[in-house]
């Protein structure tokens, strides 16, 4: 069990605790989350994000073992990249804090979704992910800093 406090810690960055650290890192690869980086010694890690792990092919016999979902942008993960809340979201975007909240938990605004793309892609987020053409589902899907 890690506490709370060493969550949060290691959300925001500040963990100096590496136990806490690896043991997060393994519970979310457990639930299939794949971390993302270029790692360059001496310096910071580049491109870092997050994305589902997705099979290499549609092919793969074990394809139901795979995260798929009906949309290819992740707003939440984005800016928790950007590390803003959803009221400063809602400010530097110019839309409505419930309009970002609804969106994030999976509804289709298409205009709304849209809007955020573009403000995302604009302060260097860049979306991951495929789609299978037969199902229209989306495999891989993430954020990550852009190059």
């Amino acid at each position: 069990m890690i506490p709370r406090r060493a969550i949060a810690a290691a959300e925001a960055g500040l963990s100096s605790i590496n136990d806490h650290n690896v043991r997060l890192i393994k519970f979310y690869e457990s639930k299939g989350i794949e971390f993302l980086g270029d790692l360059t010694f001496g310096q910071d890690v580049g491109r870092a994000g997050a994305r589902w792990k997705s099979p290499k092919n549609l092919d793969a016999t074990d394809i139901k073992q795979f995260h798929a979902s009906q949309s290819g942008l992740v707003f939440r993960a984005a800016r928790a990249l950007l590390g803003i809340k959803q009221a400063d979201l809602a400010k530097r975007s110019d839309l409505r804090g419930n309009a970002i909240g609804k969106v994030e938990a999976g509804e289709q605004w298409p205009t709304v979704i849209d809007r955020l793309r573009r403000f995302y892609e604009a302060n260097g987020v860049e979306f991951l992910g495929w789609t299978d053409a037969r199902t229209g589902l989306l495999y891989g899907v993430g954020a990550r800093w852009q190059v």
